[in-house]
Order: C-alpha cells, then sequence, then structure tokens
C-alpha cells in the first residue's frame, strides 16, 4: 500500500531522508502515481526553444515597429540583464528555500533538489512547459513597468537571456565546455552542487554572485566531468 495517494514512495523517501550525494549516473525518482501528474513535471530539452523563440521573434517584431535599432539593441541587452537577475532570486531564493517542515522539503525536492541529486537527468534539466509559461508572465509584469515600445524590447532580451541559461545549464551538464567562458562558467556553477550549495546561484552569469556576495571560487572538490560516464 502507497504511503500517499498521489506522492510515491521513492520521492517521499528521496524528500524526507538524509541529503545523498550527487551522482552522475543517477535519475530522479518518479514523482507522482499518475502518468498526467508525472509529464507535468519532465520536459525534452528542445521544449524552453519551442516554447519562447515564436514568443521572442513576435517581441521583437513589435518592438522594432515602435524603436529605433540602436534603442531597442539596448533594451535587448538591459532585458537580458534583467533575466540574469530573475535567475539568480528564483535559485536563491525560491529553489533553495530551507527544508523546514515535511511539506516543504517535499516540495523543495520536486522544483529543485531532485537536480542535485541526479545533476544531469535529461528528463528534469531543463524548465517544464509550466515552469516556463510561469517565467513568461513573470518577465511580462517585469517588462510592463517600462513604456509601452521598451516593454516588447525588454520581454525579448529577457526571454534570449532565459535561453541563454537553458543552454548554459544544458551545456554545464551534457557537454565539455569549450572557450575560457564556457570553462569558468562550468566550474562556477559546480562548484554549486559539489562544493556548496549555498553558493555560486547564476548559472548563465556570475554577476549577481558578485554583486551579494555569494560567489566562491576554487577547485571542483571531486570528479565531476560533464561528460557522459
Amino acid at each position: 500500500m502507497p504511503q500517499h495517494r498521489v506522492l510515491t514512495d521513492e520521492l517521499l523517501a528521496a524528500a524526507l531522508g538524509p541529503e545523498p550525494r550527487p551522482d552522475l549516473r543517477a535519475r530522479a525518482p518518479r514523482f507522482f502515481h499518475a502518468d498526467r501528474f508525472e509529464r507535468l513535471v519532465r520536459a525534452h530539452p528542445a521544449s524552453p526553444y519551442i516554447l519562447y523563440l515564436p514568443l521572442f521573434a513576435l517581441c521583437c517584431w513589435r518592438a522594432g515597429a515602435a524603436l529605433e535599432l540602436p534603442a531597442m539593441l539596448g533594451l535587448l541587452l538591459a532585458g537580458w540583464l534583467v533575466w540574469t537577475f530573475v535567475e539568480y532570486w528564483l535559485h536563491r531564493g525560491f529553489f533553495h528555500l530551507p527544508p523546514t517542515s515535511p511539506a516543504r522539503s517535499v516540495t523543495s525536492f520536486i522544483v529543485h533538489r531532485h537536480h542535485h541529486v541526479a545533476p544531469r537527468d535529461r528528463d528534469h534539466l531543463v524548465a517544464t512547459p509550466i515552469y516556463s509559461l510561469g517565467l513568461f508572465l513573470l518577465l511580462l509584469a517585469a517588462s510592463s513597468l517600462a513604456g509601452a515600445g521598451a516593454r516588447w524590447a525588454l520581454l525579448a532580451g529577457s526571454m534570449l537571456g532565459y535561453l541563454a541559461y537553458e543552454a548554459a545549464h544544458w551545456h554545464i551538464h551534457h557537454a565539455r565546455p569549450r572557450g575560457p567562458l564556457g570553462r569558468a562558467l562550468h566550474r562556477h556553477h559546480l562548484r554549486h552542487h559539489f562544493g556548496d550549495a549555498g553558493h555560486n546561484f547564476g548559472i548563465s552569469s556570475p554577476l549577481w554572485d558578485l554583486v551579494f556576495c555569494t560567489w566562491r571560487r576554487g577547485p571542483v572538490p571531486e570528479d565531476s566531468s560533464s561528460t557522459a560516464p
């Protein structure tokens, strides 16, 4: 007899038991008994691009009709910066909420802690469509604070930043980054996984870790190569 009508025993054991070490060969446990719920927490790696690229093109078209090219490019960069701030605080403030109760422990495991247990689980690496649409609404609300013409360029820049985050996160865990920037982001994020999960919250950029003093440097404390085992 399952312990819970909705959640699997494997999920409850992982979420409420001792925190395991990250395992590059592990897969996250099944979360829900019902397939219709389980599909909601798994995502194909291409899903963010399928959802966001048409929206990005639409926003660029709307911005281009209202702005000169230099202003549009500047606002695209500003939107990208907005995304890096959102990325940092979502990761630090929401994904790493302290599991101070059983309910919060299970919630935090479903939302993010499963990724620390199985950092290379392909089904749980990119944001699900529901998460992605939630992010879009958040970015839309933030960009709406700007003027009518500027909001579309800001929204486009923030969406482009989000897609860059998804690409960077995927390559950190499933490719061997090339170039000094790729290798630096790779080391920065894997220190968060294999060193101290309370630091290095930025994934596509370490900027806000530097601003808010959560940046840590040093070697990754164990072999965490991103190439397949």
